[in-house]
């Protein structure tokens, strides 16, 4: 089957519903846009989980490419128990958007398994001047967005 992905995705920010009576905006998925050739800066801040957490970073609108460490993709998983706290991914967009939101993986009866997405993931969004603070929740309704924090800042 060879289904057509809608046509905005990728090039806008998708809100989490089932947080509406939240006082914060939850982001289920963020669409940064950017410069065709942008180079940002990735911050691990804090983990406060027994889940392993990391964020999606992509090109998912239009061509274009993320390098980081001498590898090139369209789309990278991260996590932060593998990466270096701080490190710069170079961004190559044609359409200039960068798509992130975070994942986790769980032990599910001896299985790891990797989660985003789910009905109570998402992002609390700070920013300052380029750099925009992310504070997630992993998949509980009242969790207090530690799960994971980190940070993208635009170079």
């Amino acid at each position: 089957m060879n289904r057509k992905l809608p046509e905005w995705l990728g090039k806008k920010r998708l809100i989490n519903s089932e947080f509406e009576n939240s006082e914060n905006e939850v982001i289920l998925w963020e669409v940064l846009p950017i410069k065709k050739e942008q180079h940002i800066k990735v911050r691990f801040v804090s983990i406060n989980s027994e889940n392993r957490q990391g964020i999606r970073l992509a090109i998912d609108a239009g061509k274009g490419t993320l390098t980081t460490n001498g590898v090139t993709g369209r789309a990278f998983v991260l996590w932060a128990d593998e990466c270096p706290e701080e490190f710069e991914v170079e961004c190559c967009s044609e359409d200039g958007y960068l798509s992130i939101y975070n994942v986790f993986e769980r032990n599910e009866q001896g299985i790891m398994r990797r989660h985003s997405q789910m009905d109570f993931s998402g992002m609390i969004l700070e920013q300052n001047g380029n750099t925009y603070r992310y504070n997630c929740n992993n998949a509980r309704l009242n969790q207090s967005f530690d799960k994971l924090v980190f940070e993208i800042e635009l170079l």
